[in-house]
């Protein structure tokens, strides 16, 4: 009787170990797809694991491992942009191209940037092409009922109104054009001049805020006249890189 007790009590022991040791597993219990075992060991489901194992599933777990998930579709260089020659600029849509008539300042001009821009380098140039323009379409636009930006003075054309004049509040035509960026102000409402969706006429906002009288006329003006296309010839995509793919 003894020894069968003794016998009894070692199995019902090793019993318990048993249950105790496949209790709380260390590895895949092969269990419900979609349950995380949160081991260290990949569960071949579609859940993320978050252990350091690549589980081959779509899902990223956060690790330093390659999931064999989707690739990154686009690839982008590391090298710095001091490496390169700046040959143009476009922050302000027609500033390089309209207002700096000159090609020997225009390229003086697309290799400069916002600094000299501040420190007034280009504001002769700038004020010297409104002067023309004002001086050869003020007429024309008086004729179609539009009233000019630019004052006539006994010593000619004075195009500071023009460049002084609001185009939102406390933003002013030569906050727009000096320095040559973009701006961007999250609380004001999207859209040219502030940022720039590809849809934006951004030519014909900048050409009435230079050329027309603000109080007299909106800055989009000349955007309202039936002149431009309705739409882009090809659709833009909803996601990135969101233009439509190039005509072959």
């Amino acid at each position: 009787m003894k020894r069968f007790s003794l016998i009894g009590f070692l199995l019902a022991l090793f019993g318990a170990m048993t249950l105790g040791l496949t209790g709380c597993p260390e590895t895949d219990d092969d269990d419900t797809a979609g349950t995380d075992d949160d081991d260290a060991v990949d569960d071949d489901d579609a859940v993320d694991d978050d252990d350091a194992v690549d589980d081959d599933d779509a899902v990223d777990d956060d690790d330093a491992v390659d999931d064999d998930d989707a690739a990154d579709p686009f690839v982008f260089t590391d090298f710095s942009a001091l490496t390169l020659d700046q040959a143009d600029r476009a922050g302000m849509p027609a500033v390089s191209t309209a207002l700096i008539l000159d090609p020997g300042r225009k390229a003086v001009y697309n290799g400069a940037g916002p600094g000299e821009d501040a420190d007034g380098d280009f504001v002769g140039d700038i004020v010297g092409a409104l002067e023309a323009f004002h001086g050869g379409l003020d007429d024309d636009l008086v004729g179609l009922n539009l009233t000019p930006c630019a004052v006539s003075t006994k010593a000619g054309l004075d195009v500071l109104p023009c460049v002084t004049q609001n185009v939102a509040k406390g933003v002013t035509v030569q906050d727009l054009v000096i320095p040559d960026v973009v701006t961007i102000v999250p609380a004001a409402p999207a859209g040219f001049p502030n940022g720039r969706a590809l849809a934006d006429p951004v030519i014909d906002v900048t050409l009435a805020v230079i050329l027309l009288d603000l109080t007299a006329h909106g800055a989009d003006t000349f955007a309202a006249l039936p002149l431009n296309p309705a739409a882009n010839d090809v659709p833009f995509q909803p996601g990135f890189p969101y233009l439509a793919p190039p005509h072959e």
